[in-house]
C-alpha cells in the first residue's frame, strides 16, 4: 500500500533522514522516500499504516504530520 503525508518541521537533509529512519522502523513499512523540497513522505507498506502510528514514530522528534 502507498501512503503520502505532508511533514511539518523538516528544514534540512538531516531532518529528512531522521524522518526516513523513524518511518522505516515501523513494522510493515517496506520503503520510505522523503522529499525535502515538497516536505512530503511517501511510504510503501504491506498493510495500511494509520496516522496515529506515523505520529507516534515522530513523537520524540521536532517533526510532525501536517494536519
Amino acid at each position: 500500500m502507498k501512503k503520502e503525508v505532508l511533514l511539518d518541521g523538516i528544514k534540512c537533509a538531516g531532518c529528512a533522514n531522521t524522518v526516513q529512519e523513524k518511518f522505516s522502523a515501523i513494522e510493515g513499512v517496506e520503503s520510505v522516500e522523503v522529499d525535502l523540497a515538497t516536505k512530503k513522505a511517501v511510504l510503501e507498506s504491506q498493510t495500511e499504516i494509520d496516522t496515529e502510528t506515523l505520529n507516534a514514530a515522530l513523537a520524540d522528534t521536532k517533526y510532525s504530520l501536517v494536519k
